[in-house]
This record gives structure tokens, sequence and C-alpha cells, in this order.
């Protein structure tokens, strides 16, 4: 298996003593689009900025296609592209086609090289309309797929998107996942951030979830999810959940809400119909890896 990037024993402490990371290890297979997952804190920015050069690490190794991030700077670099969480698509007041277009210029493709990969990028993600727009008159979710243009247009061998699609409109995100999943099947290696387990798991071909700078996991979406004993979950309100349920079954509650987990379909089926009987609504959906995350965080045998 070839890989586009391979961490290990990755730490990172900032001033005070804050360890953003804690022994961090992974392995990105070429051609792969790999996420970061886990909440706010968690240590997904610091790990995207050390592996594309921005920050060095305190001790460990991370290398990019064979170069090492620390020695090779300039090796990686010419190899990888970055779209920063808080990040600006334009120095000065440039139009949608200019950000991009000079973006490309810049990191050395020829005039009109960087003209038509200008165009189709701009096209793929529904901005080719807005081109002559001034990009400060965009709005948030506009300039971030403005940003995401930018990036995308480099054609480079490793992308890194740090939280992707914050401040993407529901359409916007899917045309945005389709053709980024068109770049990976053309042997791309695109490396993305969320804080949405639910969108990780939808569209990842491998996950690293990390919690408080720790690595709680890696792997395929699905055979996380299979690591749980459940392959249920019932969603109803506190209110007509009864007291022998609570005490059979694996439960947890959130805001008013109880979430119980079964092996069986049948034994969910049961649950809905009692809740129904005392005039409750509930739902069954099957586990995901927001489940497989809260488990693996109360049992980290799994």
């Amino acid at each position: 298996m070839s890989l586009a990037l391979e961490a290990s024993g990755l730490i990172k402490v900032y001033r005070g003593g804050v360890r953003a990371l804690q022994d961090i290890s992974a392995k990105v297979p070429v051609g792969s689009l790999y996420c970061l997952a886990g909440p706010n804190g968690a240590g997904k920015t610091t790990f995207i900025r050390i592996a594309s050069t921005v920050t060095l690490p305190t001790a460990g190794y991370v290398s990019v296609l064979g170069y090492d991030v620390v020695k090779d700077v300039w090796k990686v670099r010419k190899h990888v592209a970055l779209m920063p969480q808080e990040g600006s698509p334009f120095t000065r007041a440039l139009k949608v086609w200019e950000a991009v277009y000079y973006y490309l210029r810049a990191r050395g493709l020829p005039a009109s090289t960087a003209k038509s990969e200008t165009r189709r990028v701009l096209e793929e993600l529904a901005l080719w309309e807005h081109r002559d727009r001034l990009v400060m008159s965009l709005s948030g979710g506009f300039r971030r797929r403005v940003l995401l243009a930018k990036v995308l247009a480099t054609s480079a061998d490793v992308i890194f998107l740090d939280e992707l699609t914050a401040g993407l409109d529901p359409s916007a995100r899917r045309s945005t996942w389709g053709y980024i999943r068109r770049l990976v099947r053309e042997g791309q290696t695109i490396l993305f951030s969320t804080h949405l387990l639910a969108e990780a798991e939808q569209v990842a071909d491998l996950v690293l979830i990390l919690r408080s700078g720790r690595k709680i996991a890696e792997g395929r979406p699905a055979e996380l999810v299979s690591r749980i004993p459940y392959r249920y979950k019932v969603i109803a309100p506190a209110e007509y959940v009864s007291d022998s349920v609570v005490e059979t079954y694996r439960v947890r509650m959130y805001e008013g809400l109880v979430y119980i987990y079964t092996r069986e379909l049948g034994e969910a089926m049961r649950i809905v119909n009692e809740v129904v009987e005392e005039g409750g609504e509930a739902r069954v959906r099957r586990v995901d890896l927001e489940d497989f995350f809260v488990e693996v965080i109360e049992d980290e045998t799994l």
C-alpha cells in the first residue's frame, strides 16, 4: 500500500503546556478520502497544520509522499495544497475568477493552464456565473467556496481541507462532495476535518477520530460502527419510556430524549409499540459513527 501521509508518535505542545496532540499515529493511503473527525478542540486543525508544513511538531514524525515535513519542507509544499479553517480567499478587491487564477499563477502554473483550470473548477463548484463578482461582496458561504476552488484547482497530489463544509448550504455540500469523490477516484488524496461524525461516516474512506488531542480510533466507518454491540437505536421522549425498558437496555439521555440501544430490530419495534401505546412517538435508526464515538469514550476497549 502506497502512503500519501504517515504520522508516528506525533506530539504538539503549545505555550503554557497545552497538549494539542498526544502520540498520534496515522496512515493515509494514496488515492483516499481520509477524515479527521472529532469535537472542537480535538486537535484536528493542529494535525493538518503540521502535515501541511505550517506548524512544527514538538515531537514525532510526519511524512507526505515520503518527504519529512520538517526536513523537506519545500519538497512537501510542491505536492500539497491547504484550505485552512479560517482563511480569506483574497488579498485585495479581486473578482471570483481572479482570486483563483492569480493563486494558480502564484503557484507557478502557465497562464493558459491557470485560465483553463480556473474555469473548470468554477464550473464544478457552481461559481462560474459569479465569476465577475467581487469576492468581498459575496456571502460567507460563497467566500468559502471560492477558497475551496483555489485549492482544488491546484490539482495537488495531497489536499488538506480544514472544516471543509463549514458555511456551505446543503445543496453546495452535496455537489462539493460529489466533485471531491471524483477527484479521489482519479488518484488525488484528500484529507479533511470535520466535527460532524455523520458527515465523516457518509463520505470518508477512512476516519481518524480524535478527542482532546488523543487518538480514539482509526478505520473504515462501517468497521468502526460494527465494533459496538448494538445494531439499532430507538429514540423517544423520556416521559413515554418505561422503567423496565431503562433497566433492561443500554440507554442514554439527551435533552429530554431517550436513546435505547438494541441488538435486534424486533426488540426495537417492541419498544416503539410500547411507546406508542403510552401516547408518545418513537423512531428507529441504525447505529452510526456518533454512537460509536460515545460508546468508545466510555469503553476504550472497543
